[in-house]
């Protein structure tokens, strides 16, 4: 999933907005009046989902309350961002200290290949970590996770990780299909 936003540009979004709500409201008018042009140019740019995050950001200047999710690609920042104003910190959480998906579904793929070429002996560790996985999966209410997770299972009681494509698509057919490039044959 392509961002138009870089990660420094998400990370100054958040630690300026929390500054100005949290300490420095006295900025608030240049604030305001820097992420209304952004939101314009992610407007004209027709980047839907960064100008949506964008408008959200502005309407919490005027409304601190307001912690609905956005519903795009830019929650984890939303997320962050309210973190930041709950705890009252200044410096959010980098992206290296929170698990993406890509990263997820990369160690994940990078295990099962390890348990079935040269780590066979891991391989009770990493399935009840998969199960774990699984369960929060599941919590968290994310149903395609659970399905690629349960495929990794399947493949690592001895099915073909070919046998078990078909269904993957997006980024989980992306890691399916690395999980199958990688796997030793059947």
């Amino acid at each position: 999933m392509a961002y138009a936003l870089t990660d420094e540009q998400i990370q100054q979004v958040i630690q300026n907005t929390a500054l100005v709500i949290l300490a420095r409201p006295d900025l608030l008018p240049d604030w305001h009046a820097n992420l209304t042009e952004l939101v314009q140019q992610m407007r004209a740019a027709a980047l839907d989902d960064e100008a949506i995050f964008l408008a959200a950001v502005l309407a919490l200047l005027d409304h601190p309350g307001d912690t609905l999710p956005t519903g795009t690609q830019y929650d984890a920042a939303w997320e962050a961002l309210l973190v930041s104003l709950q705890t009252g910190s200044l410096r959010p959480a980098r992206e290296q200290e929170t698990i993406t998906l890509d990263r997820l579904l990369s160690s994940i793929v990078q295990a099962a290949v390890a348990v079935q070429t040269h780590a066979a002996e891991q391989r009770q560790a990493v399935y009840e970590e998969l199960l774990q996985i699984k369960a929060a999966a599941v919590e968290s209410q994310v149903p395609e996770l659970v399905v690629w997770l349960d495929d990794v299972l399947d493949v690592l009681d001895g099915a073909a990780a070919s046998e078990r494509a078909a269904h993957h698509t997006g980024i989980y057919g992306a890691y399916w299909k690395s999980l199958i490039e990688n796997s030793p044959p059947s």
